[in-house]
């Protein structure tokens, strides 16, 4: 029997689809350049490097129900699953009875407890109580430590000297679950969160793709790019690495305040209507936290297209949230799509960064076209990349405030700054562990 050209035809359009909607439906750009995670480059005089704060843990779908996985974040080592209930957990990676990686081969038990793999202790996810069963009933043990553990003396004859008897806890992590990522609370001084992560209104967005980049410098000098104004006209003002400028060019105008100044809403208005109309939205969304407010930075962003140095394109408008140390929300429309992209910064050691950018899209995008966005923000970013991984820190700095530019970056230091409480005593002990 003949196969028409007709069945042929269609199975292969059927089949390229499905290929097409695997490799786009959800589009990841990895970057591979593990040796930048050695640079050893000085960088000068600089803060502490984790700020106190909301930080990324995970995509939600990164973890799945009684999976363990094991994370280095802020300098601390942490292990964190999905219970049975369906409850994200975290705690201090290392066992207390033998020291073991918790999320290196550990279980889930009990509902939300999580199993070490060594010996079989079992700590509460909640409380971090080790427990003996699924009643949840303290374990009690002995605890000892070393007379000395550097010079390794003894005392009456033994190394070793009982310190306590009772039940053991190890560190908990307090983590919230938001709009499809798991969010975990670092704070040097064990201080409660001043806000929660806002659960934006996007369910009219989809999900679709996301950057994971390495990048080797001080945490701040990422998110402080949200007040950098000048930057973008020497930084961002190529389109690609192929069209010259003076066939195409981009040209950005930008804003920026600390939410709390009192001046805000007369200075962050957008001269367009339609803008200011999608703007007043998102405004009225995030300054009804009000605890957010004192914690926040925004920016209003313009990107133009300048043609043959002459005419000029109006291509998309963008508004974006910077909550706390490491995490902004970015978003960018124009008359054709809607876009918001999650940027999230994972501090692994000092000076050595994870950054991810997660992009969300109207449902009506095609997947090629996200995708796509998502590599034309990504080489913006780079851009910035190729400076950080190269640069000191300022810690001396000089600033003309007549300029606005600097005035800006003026206000953005001394609001960063608050999310340093405590962080240098804590780093200095670092080494130490957390039980």
């Amino acid at each position: 029997m003949m196969i028409s050209f007709e069945i042929i035809f269609t199975l292969v359009v059927i089949l390229l689809y499905i290929l097409y909607y695997k490799k786009f439906k959800f589009y990841i750009i990895a970057d591979k350049l593990e040796e930048n995670l050695k640079n050893k480059l000085r960088r000068g005089k600089c803060p502490p490097s984790y700020p106190n704060g909301w930080y990324r843990l995970c995509r939600s779908n990164e973890i799945q129900q009684a999976q363990v996985k094991n994370i280095k974040l802020c300098g601390r080592n942490i292990a964190y699953y999905r219970g049975t209930d369906n409850i994200v957990y975290a705690v201090h990676a290392y066992c207390p009875h033998m020291g073991a990686n918790l999320g290196v081969g550990g279980k889930v038990k009990h509902t939300k407890c999580i199993e070490c793999p060594f010996h079989g202790w079992t700590f509460e996810g909640g409380t971090g109580l080790c427990v003996n069963s699924s009643a949840l009933d303290p374990k009690p043990v002995n605890q000892y430590q070393y007379v000395d553990v550097d010079q390794v003396v003894a005392k009456d004859g033994a190394y070793l000297e009982p310190v306590q008897h009772g039940p053991v806890n190890i560190k908990t992590y307090l983590l919230k679950e938001v709009r499809g990522i798991v969010f975990i609370w670092i704070h040097s001084m064990e201080k409660q969160p001043w806000y929660d992560p806002i659960a934006e209104e996007s369910e009219h967005l989809v999900l679709r793709a996301e950057s994971i980049n390495h990048v080797n410098c001080h945490i701040q000098e990422i998110p402080e790019n949200g007040a950098d104004i000048r930057h973008f006209d020497f930084i961002h003002k190529t389109a690609s690495d192929f069209i010259p400028t003076w066939l195409v060019e981009l040209k950005w105008e930008m804003k920026t305040m600390n939410a709390s100044n009192k001046d805000f809403f007369n200075y962050m208005v957008h001269p367009v209507e339609k803008c200011r109309k999608y703007q007043k939205n998102l405004f009225d969304q995030y300054f009804a936290k009000k605890e957010l407010i004192p914690y926040m930075n925004v920016l209003i962003l313009d990107g133009y297209m300048i043609l043959f140095k002459k005419w000029r394109i109006h291509m998309v408008w963008a508004t974006g949230f910077q909550m706390g140390p490491a995490t902004v929300n970015l978003y960018v429309k124009n008359d054709f799509f809607e876009l918001l992209f999650k940027q999230a910064i994972q501090p692994v050691e000092k000076f050595t960064l994870k950054v991810y950018h997660t992009l969300w899209s109207s449902s009506g995008l095609p997947y090629w076209l996200s995708a796509y966005l998502l590599y034309a923000e990504l080489r913006q970013v780079l851009l910035d990349g190729t400076l950080w991984n190269h640069k000191i820190f300022s810690d001396k700095l000089h600033y003309n405030l007549k300029l606005e530019s600097d005035q800006a970056l003026y206000n953005w230091r001394n609001w960063y700054s608050q999310f340093y409480e405590g962080c240098h005593n804590y780093e200095s002990k670092l080494d130490q562990l957390e039980w």
